[in-house]
């Protein structure tokens, strides 16, 4: 057991052991009666079960009952059905109004209704009586609903008319008309079907044609890269690699468990969480699959483009501490067995097209024996983790700060196993990303899972002096005999895999030389001055970005920011739609020289007080965009042909932005900038468009990352960065005493 910061505690219990297969069977036995029985435990349902069949049979004697099971058997069937329909009534109750309610959004907190505090009052009984697992509540969360399909299209009809001529706006009007007149009713008909037959009527759909049936490569395309702190790492590369791995397996047998702490008290989704670890996406021909497996006693390491599976536990289920583990890591970077020529481009593979690398997985690995079993080392391990070279990281610049975070999305062709759901990467410095595979799960669970890793690394766990790391990673003859090293995965040549590996490696290249990423930290202010203004944050964030595209293009522009959906059974996320006509004023209120300070602050803080309301329409089910990609596909699916939808679905989206949600407040930003958490990036959207990823490191940063393409000749990330710095200051500075610099008003 590794020593650990008595002030902090772990977010989830700290496993000793590999659990064994009847242990397993035991918990997840357990788990399942607890998901059915919320809020009444398993074992006060045993008990009540057990007295109430001993009170219905208290005058028979056990001779009589072992006599005749038949006496035994009514009273205990009674005994549970009486039983189980108060249970059945009581969780039905809380599904249709404590899980249902979403009132107190759009109340004060300071003059809450009387179903408000009621309801309130109910949450803390709840809490306080049974708390929830992680997965406690999953099956009581109520069904997304089914918008009317008038609404959807006033509001899709609403939100368009700022990025169109008058005319061009008139002709979609009569289109949308001609659409809910016409075919759109017949078609909403079937997602009525659907909605009513299914908990979710987006999820399969959209996990399906949005993730699963995308062709082209996921790295850039549809990955997600994930960071770490601001500040300089304490630890030396194999021992930063070791604590991850078990930090990590920790946090998989408590998912696993279902210790892991439920985000939101059991009132969100949990579904996607067990997605994170051990699985693997699948390519197809035509369409991808997400393979589950279960918690894997491995994790595969690639060093200097090799790759190596790594055991977590010895012989008999004990789990490797993290002065164990970095014994094996070192040993194995000390190696002299490294792969050498194409192969040392395998994974490469995985960075091509989704129908071209299912061809080449079948080919150059389900066809071979040897290369079989080693692909499917890789597929069912824990997660992949990369062990990288100097990637000269230095936060007082933001060319090598913006150099760190496009590794973390892209990789260098050769060390991410793509299809993994997590593929981590450590570099010489210790500092520690990761880049992640989105069809399994969102931002939210990833965002969540990164939380409790720099809590436990950061604030949990004790580091070693570096001289004392480096003292506990030598291995001696003993050690070598006793703990499992790391085994070299060595693949097979098969005809024709050297062209396609220096083909899709030398199409990668392409792809990232093209790919341009702004990183901009921010540490002028962050969310306290925000919050002095009286604004929400995110409503700051989202018309400084709408002022700075304004800069940067010179008209409004469809722009992309997902809303939380997970108040309803398995639900993904929705479209926040940030540009509105109050938005729209605000812009051309700061670009206009005859605007005064208080009348451009009255207009920000309506155009944020509009952009909140909206966010909680979307949060309870009403937004516009998973409504009509239904319609598209089942209109699509059904022979429909549907001038309007088709309109829809061809819009791009060229401000695709996303916040990063703080989601355990484990880790305080306040007290140190070593404490700032960097955040997330994703690449934009359309190729003539922007990607924007932002968080708020407390009260004191700002987080931004920033992609494009050097191939669009109207897009530059750095340009932009410049214009959104400007726009933060111009923002904040409408609440400060002295006018504005009117310069900014000449931008255009």
């Amino acid at each position: 057991m590794p020593p650990v910061n008595s002030k902090h505690e772990w977010p989830y219990p700290e496993a000793r052991r590999f659990p064994t297969g009847i242990e397993r069977f035991s918990y997840r036995t357990y788990n399942w009666f607890e998901n059915r029985l919320w809020p009444i435990r398993p074992l006060p349902f045993l008990t009540a079960t057990t007295a109430a069949t001993a009170f219905q049979v208290r005058d028979l004697g056990w001779g009589e009952i072992k006599e005749d099971v038949q006496k035994l058997i009514k009273p205990l069937a009674i005994s549970v059905g009486s039983i189980y329909t108060t249970v059945f009534l009581l969780r039905h109750f809380l599904k249709y109004f404590y899980f249902s309610y979403k009132g107190y959004l759009f109340e004060s907190p300071k003059k809450p209704s009387i179903k408000s505090m009621m309801w309130a009052a109910l949450r803390k009984v709840l809490l306080a009586v049974a708390p929830p697992q992680l997965s406690s509540c999953d099956s009581l969360l109520p069904n997304l609903p089914l918008p009317a399909l008038t609404d959807t299209v006033d509001r899709y009809m609403e939100s368009m008319k700022n990025f169109m001529s008058e005319d061009d706006y008139g002709k979609l009007l009569e289109m949308s008309r001609q659409f809910v007149a016409n075919e759109g009713r017949s078609i909403q008909r079937y997602a009525w079907l659907l909605h009513k037959f299914s908990e979710n009527y987006v999820t399969s759909l959209w996990e399906t044609y949005i993730y699963n049936a995308g062709r082209y490569p996921l790295l850039i395309n549809s990955s997600v890269a994930q960071c770490t702190m601001y500040g300089p790492s304490d630890l030396v590369q194999a021992y930063q690699v070791a604590r991850l791995i078990y930090i990590e397996t920790i946090a998989n047998l408590a998912l696993d468990r279902q210790k892991y702490l439920a985000v939101g008290d059991g009132l969100m989704s949990t579904r996607h969480y067990k997605n994170i670890y051990n699985g693997c996406r699948i390519p197809g021909a035509q369409y991808d699959h997400f393979k589950w497996n279960e918690p894997a006693k491995h994790v595969i390491v690639v060093h200097n483009c090799t790759w190596y599976k790594l055991d977590v536990c010895d012989a008999n289920g004990r789990l490797y501490s993290v002065d164990e583990l970095a014994k094996i890591i070192a040993e194995m970077m000390e190696r002299d067995d490294k792969s050498t020529g194409f192969i040392r481009k395998v994974a490469s593979l995985t960075t091509d097209g989704r129908t071209e690398w299912s061809v080449n997985r079948q080919k150059f690995f389900i066809d071979n024996k040897h290369n079989r079993q080693l692909l499917e080392l890789i597929e069912t391990a824990q997660f992949v983790m990369s062990v990288d070279g100097d990637l000269n990281w230095g936060v007082e610049s933001t060319a090598q700060l913006s150099k760190y975070m496009k590794d973390m999305l892209a990789g260098d062709g050769s060390n991410r196993w793509v299809d993994k759901t997590m593929n981590y990467a450590v570099d010489a410095s210790g500092r520690a990303g990761a880049t992640g595979e989105h069809s399994p799960c969102d931002g939210a669970e990833l965002d969540h899972l990164c939380e409790n890793v720099l809590n436990v690394d950061k604030q949990i766990l004790v580091s070693p002096t570096k001289e004392q790391q480096l003292e506990i990673m030598k291995m001696s003859d003993e050690e070598r005999k006793t703990l499992k090293l790391a085994k070299k995965l060595d693949f097979h040549e098969v005809e024709g895999m050297e062209s396609e590996i220096n083909r899709c490696f030398e199409q990668h290249q392409n792809a990232s030389d093209d790919l341009h990423m702004h990183s901009l930290a921010f540490t002028d202010f962050g969310k306290g001055r925000v919050k002095k203004c009286g604004i929400s944050p995110d409503g700051f964030l989202q018309m400084a970005i709408q002022l700075a595209n304004y800069y940067d293009q010179g008209k409004f522009v469809l722009t992309y920011e997902p809303g939380s959906v997970r108040f309803y059974a398995n639900s993904r996320t929705e479209t926040l739609r940030p540009v509105t006509d109050a938005s729209c004023k605000f812009v051309r209120a700061m670009l206009n020289e005859e605007s005064t300070q208080e009348e451009r602050r009255e207009l920000l803080k309506e155009a944020c007080n509009i952009h909140v309301e909206n966010c909680k329409q979307v949060m309870t089910g009403k937004g516009v965009d998973r409504h009509l990609f239904v319609l598209c596909v089942l209109a699509k699916g059904l022979g429909y042909n549907s001038p309007f939808l088709e309109n829809y679905a061809n819009q791009k989206w060229l401000l695709s932005t996303s916040n990063i949600p703080n989601m355990t407040n484990s880790v305080d930003e306040d007290t140190s900038e070593n404490n700032i958490m960097l955040g997330a990036s994703f690449g934009a959207v359309a190729e003539n468009g922007y990607g924007i990823c932002y968080r708020f490191a407390g009260n004191r940063a700002i987080m931004v990352h920033i992609t494009s393409y050097h191939s669009a000749p109207n897009t530059d990330s750095d340009r932009f960065g410049q214009h959104l710095k400007d726009a933060f200051h111009a923002l904040a500075d409408l609440f400060e005493a002295e006018p504005i610099n009117n310069n900014v008003t000449k931008r255009v």
